[in-house]
C-alpha cells in the first residue's frame, strides 16, 4: 500500500518537530554563552554564563552574579559541574557563572595558576559589568573543594606572584582592583588548610603557605557560607569549623552547615542518589538572599 503525500507531509512535520524539541532540551541546560575571559600560555579560558531570569521587571537595579569555581584537586574537572546549580539559581534573579581556570591534566599548570586565574576571572566579570547586564558591586563567589580553595583565596585576598606565563595577560595589570573582594563567599567542602598534615598538602608543598587560605584570614573577609560533609574524608569537619570560628574572631560573619553522613562532593546531584543537592542549593539560595544578592 502507498503513502499519500499527506502522510509524508505529516511525517516530515513530526519529525521536524521532534528535532525542535530536542534540541530544545538539549541545549535548556547550556549556559546562554560562553565567552573569554583570558588567554595566556597558548590557551583561552572561558566563564560559561546562564543570565539571570525570574522576577527581573520588579528591580529597579541590575542582579548579582555568583561566580562558581569546579573541583578536582586542581588537576581535573570541568566547569559543568556547577551547571545544575546554575539552572536553578538563574531562575532566582542572579546571573550565574561557571569559570574555566587552568588544571594540570590539560594545562599543566599548578595550584597558584589556578588562583591567577580566579582572580583575573572576578576582574573580568566586574569589568564586564554592563556588557553582562549585572551589579559590578554584587559579585560573590564560591564554589566545591578545590574551587571553593579559590573561592576561599579570593575572599581571603590571597596574592599570587605574577609570573612571566601571566605577565602578558591582558587581564592582569597591577592596580586595576586586584584587591577587590567578592561581596560573599559561598564554600562547598572547600579546601582551606593546606599545612604539613593535612588531606591536600602534598599537592601544594613545599608552597603551601602561600596558597592556604586558612593561614590569611584577617579583618575584610567578606560574609561566608561554609557547607561540609560529616563523613569527608579530604576536608574534615574541624578544618571548616577553625576556618569559621577564625573569620568570626575577624569579624567576619560566617556560617556552617554540617550535612549528616554526607561524604566529599556531596553536592553534586549524582552523589549519594542526589538526596543532598536540594538542601545544599537551599542552603545556598537562603544564604544569598540574606546578603541581599537575590
Amino acid at each position: 500500500m502507498g503513502v499519500s503525500r499527506w502522510d509524508v507531509a505529516g511525517l516530515a512535520a513530526l519529525a521536524g518537530l521532534a528535532a525542535t524539541l530536542f534540541w530544545q532540551w538539549r541545549s535548556a541546560g547550556d549556559p546562554d554563552v560562553r565567552m573569554v575571559y583570558k588567554q595566556v600560555a597558548g590557551h583561552s579560558l572561558q566563564v560559561h554564563i546562564f543570565h539571570a531570569r525570574g522576577r527581573l521587571d520588579a528591580r529597579s537595579q541590575p542582579p548579582a552574579a555568583l561566580l562558581l569555581f569546579h573541583g578536582g584537586g586542581w588537576a581535573h574537572g570541568h566547569p559543568s559541574q556547577f551547571y545544575p546549580q546554575c539552572r536553578d539559581l538563574r531562575k532566582e534573579g542572579i546571573t550565574c557563572i561557571s569559570v574555566e581556570y587552568r588544571i594540570g591534566s590539560r594545562h599543566g599548570s599548578t595550584p597558584a595558576d589556578a588562583v591567577d586565574d580566579a582572580q583575573d576571572a572576578l576582574r573580568w566579570v566586574r569589568g564586564q559589568a554592563g556588557a553582562l547586564h549585572i551589579d559590578a558591586n554584587r559579585v560573590a563567589a564560591g564554589g566545591g573543594s578545590a574551587g571553593g580553595h579559590l573561592a576561599a583565596a579570593l575572599g581571603v585576598g590571597l596574592r599570587q606572584p605574577r609570573t612571566p606565563k601571566t605577565a602578558g595577560n591582558s587581564t592582569a595589570r597591577d592596580g586595576d582592583g586586584l584587591d577587590a573582594r567578592p561581596a560573599a563567599l559561598v564554600l562547598l567542602n572547600p579546601m582551606l588548610d593546606l599545612s604539613p598534615g593535612q588531606p591536600d598538602h602534598a599537592l601544594v608543598a613545599p608552597n603551601w603557605h602561600a596558597l592556604s587560605p586558612m593561614h590569611h584570614v584577617a579583618p575584610g573577609v567578606p560574609p561566608t557560607l561554609v557547607l561540609n560533609g560529616t563523613d569527608d574524608q579530604d576536608v574534615p569537619v574541624r578544618t571548616v569549623q577553625a576556618f569559621c570560628e577564625q573569620l568570626q574572631g575577624s569579624g567576619t560573619p560566617c556560617e556552617l552547615q554540617l550535612f549528616q553522613g554526607a561524604r566529599h562532593g556531596f553536592f553534586n546531584p549524582q552523589e549519594d542518589e542526589g538526596r543532598h543537592y536540594q538542601p545544599a542549593l537551599d542552603s545556598m539560595r537562603n544564604f544569598l538572599r540574606q546578603q541581599g544578592l537575590l
